[in-house]
């Protein structure tokens, strides 16, 4: 086999991937630190890098870092399992039902206008600022991703597939669940993907307005003190957390739309 025919091994491919997607990150690294050894800027405005990696390491060893971000994800937790169960159950039936949609449908649209900070000072005054406003403030960045994708997907299912489920004598339900649940699946992940990324901004953004804790709080925090280390730390960690929940449904997608073949034994899945 010639040169020009060998593509590589999976490792290979999987290595050089990599490369490229931290060529980004140490670009930016590397501009960071050159700002601050030249001083382009004051060091309490742009942080020194070995500044913010001593402060990541300190507040990880007191607990300070872990307690913040168990705080943020268990909000994340709460608010999404509420939102996207919501949107899950709603979608499915304004895909399903013309009536629903003809009855809910404009006012969901209607709903959807609605910026997601301008339901902060209703739901302050309703339900205060503990964790009960975050949650339901993160189910509702989280619910309308998944009803939307979930109602695309279920009207996209081919009208012949119900038909021949109808036809082997599947009821209302067993339709639902062995025919149109299953072809809808790619784009009820992509809402879940987009509700868990809205769900985690969400989330920090509450703790940035009202909180005692959570990464958004030590942003907030940082901030008030003139500390920028800090906003850097939560920033960073900001960003790490959300690229992990990034692949967290990775494995479960994968497992569920496994049927999903592009005849070469490879996953097509997003």
């Amino acid at each position: 086999m010639s040169h020009a025919d060998h593509k590589g091994t999976p490792g290979e491919a999987l290595g050089a991937g990599w490369l490229w997607a931290l060529l980004l990150p140490l670009a930016l690294l590397l501009g960071w630190q050159a700002a601050s050894a030249l001083k382009l800027y004051p060091e309490q405005l742009v942080v020194p890098p070995a500044k913010v990696l001593e402060s990541f390491i300190a507040l990880a060893k007191d607990g300070t870092l872990w307690g913040h971000l168990k705080a943020s994800l268990s909000r994340v937790f709460a608010g999404y399992l509420m939102g996207s169960a919501a949107g899950l159950a709603l979608g499915v039936a304004l895909g399903r039902s013309q009536i629903v949609e003809e009855y809910l449908g404009p006012s969901l649209t209607s709903l959807r206008q609605i910026p997601l900070y301008g339901w902060v000072p209703f739901l302050i005054v309703l339900l205060g600022v503990g964790d009960g406003f975050k949650a339901v403030f993160v189910a509702i960045g989280t619910f309308y991703p998944v009803v939307l994708n979930t109602q695309e997907g279920v009207k996209r299912v081919p009208e012949k597939y119900l038909e021949v489920g109808q036809a082997f004598g599947h009821g209302r339900f067993s339709v639902l669940a062995k025919i149109v649940l299953p072809s809808a699946l790619p784009s009820v992940f992509t809402g879940l993907r987009t509700g868990l990324a809205m769900a985690w901004m969400s989330a920090v953004g509450a703790e940035v307005l009202a909180s005692a804790s959570g990464l958004g709080f030590l942003i907030s925090w940082g901030r008030q003190l003139l500390q920028f280390d800090l906003v850097m730390v939560g920033v960073i960690c900001i960003g790490l957390v959300g690229l992990a929940m990034n692949n967290l449904l990775n494995p479960l997608e994968a497992y569920f739309l496994r049927w999903r073949d592009n005849g070469n034994g490879k996953s097509n899945s997003l």
